[in-house]
């Protein structure tokens, strides 16, 4: 028996959820499919697979088995590309996942500059907010903001862009331009509600002067939260409200009518950091290693084009994300 390839069956019939659909897979037949994965079964001494009408379904044996003959199997897999990196140029699907604005306005518009440089690599893009939902799990690499536990993933922290906030000239002249951040509290504030479903009604802001360092902490109302800065941002180029947004989105550029960037001489507090996470035995692979100093290259070029200020690097907590309350804001009453 060819036990590697008898595994490679297993796993692909595992995934697939049927051994005709392995098979295909595969580019075999149904009974060379099958045939293997008896024969594993049978040196192994236990069923892996329950048959049944509705197809296969692992065995409590299968699911250990797959568990762990998974990551040995990426990590054979990356063995052999990392001999064919020296030679060949990157090819094959890269599963890309990451936050939803943060592809949508940095990642997908440079997409097409990065295929023309490798045009036999397919990206295959996903949407995911936490290193933790089940999609996380079928993606090499993930481009995410937030403060997340890396555990089995491999972090690679990239430039934090900075924030500003800001609105459309309209909104402005209609509501008034703040002249300090104590006067948010009297706009209409578009918040945003991050992977841990935690509202950000908190406001933070830094300048340093002759008084040395200050903050300020406001407390923000709006008539809309969500959990995607898509839906803020449509509000906010409507001139419906104010938000928090990256200076380098494209989105601020008062040439071109769109939202204006107040409160410059203060620095936004607290952005979320940004960082790539890849999975451990595909970190050597030629295609992920290029699309990943793909990305930090493009970030690095961003952060350098703004003059807002902001922090370079951001990698602890701040005071008001611990604890179990649903707004950033019952921090203020909790010290």
């Amino acid at each position: 028996m060819d036990k590697l390839k008898a595994i490679q069956y297993f796993l692909a019939a595992t995934q697939a959820g049927s051994l005709s659909a392995a098979a295909r897979q595969q580019n075999v037949s149904l009974q060379a499919v099958a045939k293997l994965v008896g024969a594993l079964e049978a040196q192994l001494g236990t069923k892996l697979f329950q048959r049944g009408s509705r197809g296969l379904a692992l065995t409590a044996d299968g699911v250990q088995y797959a568990e762990a003959c998974a990551p040995l199997l990426a990590q054979l897999q990356a063995a052999d590309d990392g001999l064919r990196q020296a030679r060949q140029r990157p090819q094959g699907t890269l599963v890309i996942g990451g936050t939803p604005f943060f592809l949508q306005h940095f990642v997908v518009p440079a997409l097409p500059a990065f295929h023309a440089n490798h045009p036999d690599l397919t990206i295959d893009v996903r949407t995911v907010v936490h290193l933790e939902e089940t999609a996380a799990r079928e993606c090499d690499l993930l481009a995410l903001h937030g403060w997340f536990e890396a555990r089995d993933w491999v972090r690679r922290e990239l430039p934090v862009m900075p924030q500003v906030t800001a609105a459309t000239s309209a909104y402005w002249k209609r509501y008034g331009t703040p002249r300090h951040p104590s006067d948010l509290a009297d706009h209409n504030c578009l918040c945003y509600r991050n992977p841990y479903g935690k509202l950000l009604d908190l406001w933070r802001y830094g300048q340093t002067g002759k008084q040395g360092h200050v903050v300020e902490q406001v407390v923000v109302r709006g008539w809309l939260h969500s959990n995607h800065r898509d839906h803020l941002l449509e509000l906010a180029l409507g001139g419906a409200g104010v938000m928090r947004i990256a200076h380098v989105s494209g989105h601020v550029d008062p040439t071109r009518g769109l939202l204006v960037p107040v409160l410059l001489d203060w620095e936004v507090l607290d952005p979320p950091p940004l960082a790539l996470y890849s999975r451990p035995e595909l970190r050597r692979t030629l295609r992920l290693r290029v699309f990943a100093d793909f990305v930090a290259a493009r970030c690095a070029d961003l952060a350098q084009q703004t003059t807002a200020l902001g922090q370079s690097s951001v990698d602890s907590r701040p005071a008001w994300h611990h604890g179990s309350s649903r707004r950033a804001s019952s921090w203020l009453t909790q010290r």
